[in-house]
């Protein structure tokens, strides 16, 4: 689940990388917190960002943005279901477009 998150943040930030922007710097970072009744791993990106339109599916099944060829659509969808239904937590996304990711982990203590 955590390879999934990284593979992404490193997809999105070499994507943006690529359209050449003068003075980008690809940055992703981890961070782990605990709060009274959970832990939270958060992974964030300064890559390409997720349209609006995109959010709301990106962790139904078989649902990419990525080329047939580069992705399956089941990373975010099966990583959901580890953390919600396997372990009683939370997978959250925030996002701006053009400007980055971050995904929050939250898992129950």
């Amino acid at each position: 689940m955590l390879l999934n998150l990284f593979s992404n943040a490193f997809c999105a930030v070499q994507k943006r990388q690529q359209a050449g922007a003068a003075g980008y710097v690809p940055t992703v970072n981890v961070s782990t917190r605990r709060t009274a009744n959970t832990v939270e791993i958060r992974v964030t990106d300064n890559g390409t960002g997720i349209p609006e339109s995109v959010k709301a599916k990106i962790f139904q099944p078989f649902f990419t943005t990525k080329p047939t060829d580069e992705g399956t659509g089941l990373g975010l969808s099966l990583s959901y279901g580890i953390i919600a239904k396997g372990r009683g937590g939370t997978l959250a996304v925030r996002s701006t477009e053009g400007q980055g990711t971050e995904f929050v982990v939250a898992l129950p203590v």
